[in-house]
Parts: structure tokens; C-alpha cells; sequence
């Protein structure tokens, strides 16, 4: 394994902010590889901020930003500029996630440019509603640009920022941003890896779905513009 930099977008987590990333360092530290944990909150009204600001001052490996603005593809771009390390993964607050895909995404990275953590082939707990749209979704980017890759939400993902920041452009605000950088490193046949996840997600979505799912499509359909447009 090598150093990495986990990233966490964080939105009114103050009920589970800091028993979550006291878990997170828990087990990154079982690991014994050097790493830091960048944890950014995006328009956060609660607590979050000041119990993110306390969890820096304990913890040497933990970093707290904060952005006035929601996206979580806001606190990505921040969390790629700060990172300190060429491998970066992806994690969401609720460790809704299996904590095992940490390891096994920074051993994949080293052949890899992206490696996706894909639910529809681990055990999920996610509500019928949620599993369906992200299923449509995945039928939509197979018909649409042809690539069978079955998760593109934001979390448990795991990037070299080497690539991130060649293709930085293609990061939206929102959430997209999986589905643009997938496509590219297609495009270019960069080596991309995708494996299977457990996800328990059984609580109430931070996201506004309707609006995360307008704006995948839109990202779905530009990329197909410019795909025919050879632009890509």
C-alpha cells in the first residue's frame, strides 16, 4: 500500500461527524500506511463546523475546510487541492460504505487511474426507490455511451491525483462528476477498475435527489454531445 488522502464531503453531520471520522482514522490506522483524512464541509448550517474544527485540533492526520456553498463536488475540488498524497479516495460521512474498500482502492491504484466501488454488486441496503433510480440511471449510461460500469455515485471511489487534476475541468459541483471522469478515462483507455461494495444506507438522503438526478443527466447528455461532436 502507499500514503493516501481520504476525502469527505461533509453536510449537517453533526450527529455523526465525530464518531464517524474517529472510526474512519480508527481503522485507516489498522492499516499502519501514512495517511490524512481531508474532511470538507459544503454549506453546512449545524454543528458540523465547530465539531470538525475540534477534530483537527485532536488529531494531527485530520484537516477541517469549510465552503459557504453546497455541492459535494465543491468539496472535492477543495479536498483534490489540499491533498497531500497521489492516491485519493472518496468516502461519504455516513460510512455508509464498506471501510474495507479503503485498502483494497489504494492497492488498485497502483494500476489503475480510477477504481469504483459499485453496489449493485455487494450487498446494499438502500431503499427501493434508490436502488431503482440508480439502476435507470446505469441502463441509461450503457445505452447512451456504452460503458457498463454500474455505480457512478460519489461515494467509495478512489482516483490518482495526477488525473484528477490533468482532467480537473470535467468536476461539476454537484455529482456528476463520477460519470465525467469514468467517460474520460475511457475515452483515453486509461485503466479503470471497478469492485464490489457492502452499503448500508438506510437513513434519509442529504442529497436533493430530483436535483442530483437532473444533473447527472445533464452531464449524461452534454458528454454524449460532445462525443458526437468529437470534442472529447
Amino acid at each position: 500500500m502507499k500514503p493516501y488522502t481520504l476525502i469527505v464531503p461533509v453536510y449537517n453531520e453533526e450527529e455523526v461527524l465525530e464518531k464517524n471520522m474517529e472510526a474512519l482514522m480508527e481503522h485507516a490506522n489498522r492499516l499502519g500506511v501514512e495517511y490524512e483524512v481531508v474532511a470538507v464541509s459544503n454549506g453546512s448550517s449545524d454543528e458540523s463546523e465547530n465539531i470538525g474544527r475540534a477534530l483537527e485540533g485532536n488529531h494531527p492526520r485530520f484537516r477541517f475546510f469549510a465552503l459557504p456553498k453546497k455541492g459535494v463536488g465543491r468539496a472535492f475540488k477543495l479536498g483534490i487541492r489540499e491533498a497531500r498524497h497521489e492516491h485519493i479516495i472518496f468516502m461519504d460521512a455516513d460510512l455508509s460504505a464498506d471501510l474495507s474498500f479503503i485498502g483494497k482502492a489504494d492497492r488498485l491504484l497502483d494500476e489503475n487511474v480510477l477504481v469504483l466501488g459499485a453496489k449493485f454488486k455487494g450487498l446494499q441496503n438502500r431503499s427501493l426507490f434508490r436502488k431503482m433510480g440508480s439502476f435507470v440511471f446505469y441502463l441509461s449510461v450503457l445505452f447512451l455511451m456504452g460503458m457498463n460500469y454500474v455505480d457512478y455515485a460519489p461515494g467509495a471511489k478512489a482516483y490518482r491525483r495526477s488525473f484528477l487534476l490533468e482532467y480537473f475541468s470535467y468536476i461539476d459541483d454537484l455529482t456528476s462528476f463520477v460519470l465525467n471522469l469514468t467517460f474520460i478515462a475511457t475515452v483515453k483507455k486509461l485503466p479503470v477498475k471497478e469492485i464490489p461494495i457492502e452499503c448500508d444506507d438506510r437513513r434519509k438522503s442529504r442529497f436533493n435527489l430530483w436535483q442530483e438526478a437532473a444533473s447527472k443527466y445533464r452531464g449524461l447528455l452534454s458528454l454524449k454531445f460532445k462525443k458526437l461532436l468529437g470534442r472529447l
